[in-house]
């Protein structure tokens, strides 16, 4: 199961703590219940201490949309390995296993985001073929709060 404090980790790499708002019981109630809001891809790999006792060290959050246009996608909601895992093939795994997903679902594409300024991913994800839409079709991601929401509901 993925630990709250990679959930975190995820945030600070990311620069984005303050905005962490759910809890570990949120994502068991709107994940793992009787219709689930996402899934998840979990790495894990095998301590060296206990050799039987595995350690998570990446996730992948997804879920499944629709695009008029395309039809089926799979949206790739957060994926993280932790640092000191980096470079040992746990992402390219990950994304293996996710596009064999996509692939199954009948889905068109995989969508995703990365924040302007981690060129790292950018450069990860270009390097196998990811189109950046920002400069390619030119799109802007747009978010309504929920206090925008409730107002525009004529909810209190």
């Amino acid at each position: 199961m993925l630990q709250n404090h990679q959930h975190l980790e995820l945030a600070a790499c990311e620069n984005m703590v303050d905005a962490v708002k759910l809890t570990a019981n949120d994502l068991l109630r709107d994940g793992f219940g009787e219709n689930p809001l996402f899934y998840c891809l979990i790495a894990e790999v095998h301590t060296h201490q206990k050799p039987t006792s595995k350690v998570t060290v990446g996730f992948a959050m997804y879920y499944f949309t629709y695009d008029p246009w395309i039809g089926r996608l799979l949206y790739l909601e957060d994926f993280y390995v932790i640092q000191a895992y980096r470079g040992l093939g746990i992402g390219a795994e990950m994304l293996k296993r996710l596009s064999q997903i996509a692939i199954r679902s009948q889905c068109s594409c995989m969508h995703f985001l990365v924040v302007i300024w981690n060129q790292a991913s950018i450069d990860y994800y270009t390097r196998r073929g990811a189109l950046d839409l920002s400069s390619e079709e030119g799109w802007h991601l747009f978010r309504f709060n929920r206090g925008e929401l409730m107002d525009m509901a004529g909810e209190e």
